[in-house]
């Protein structure tokens, strides 16, 4: 396969950036944004689009949150780059509030609703004392989780909240590149939520 230099760089950068995939982006403009993103170390969200039959995911996790006070998501699919993963737990570490965004549809091929959850930590793997925070649903696929989040909330948010949430590497909101082929979005906030 061929490259250009062009292609090379926004390659270089999203891996740098520890996405992990490369995002659409075309213009000039929109990589020299992104470059200065990186470099300003603005503060930063995970958001990942989830299949959640009839809320299942969404329930478990919360109820998982309830009795242990905290819950362990897997990713399944493709996995956050480890200098992403790196960047969310130093922010943790930092006493920075991190949050990992759940997209999913509310009903069948409904509209998306993004749900907020703290973060405390993101790691490749689940460690072995762990296993009890992660729902048993998807127990018999953990072979093939490499992104596990331990959330100690999650919150459905508002539309206007949703609003709020908008793509590092392009400033464009959330709303509008939900559809993409992109399954792990980069995020900030125009202003906190809660």
């Amino acid at each position: 396969m061929v490259t250009t230099n062009k292609q090379e760089k926004k390659k270089s950068l999203l891996d740098k950036e520890g996405i992990g995939s490369l995002e659409k982006s075309t213009t000039k403009k929109q990589e020299t944004r992104k470059l200065a993103i990186t470099e300003k170390e603005k503060p930063f969200h995970a958001l990942i689009r989830v299949k959640s039959e009839d809320g299942k995911t969404i329930k478990a996790h919360a109820e998982v949150i309830r009795k242990e006070g905290v819950a362990i998501l897997g990713k399944i699919g493709q996995p956050l780059g480890l200098a992403f993963m790196t960047a969310l737990n130093k922010q943790v570490q930092n006493g920075n509030k991190t949050y990992l965004f759940l997209a999913t549809r509310e009903g069948w091929n409904g509209p998306y609703v993004i749900y907020q959850c703290e973060l405390n930590e993101v790691q490749p793997y689940l460690a072995g004392n762990k296993q009890n925070l992660v729902p048993s649903y998807y127990s018999s696929e953990f072979k093939l989780i490499k992104t596990w989040f331990e959330i100690k909330t999650i919150t459905k948010l508002s539309n206007d909240e949703m609003s709020k949430i908008y793509v590092l590497s392009s400033g464009r909101g959330i709303s509008s590149v939900i559809n993409s082929s992109a399954s792990i979005f980069r995020v900030g906030l125009t202003s906190e939520n809660k």
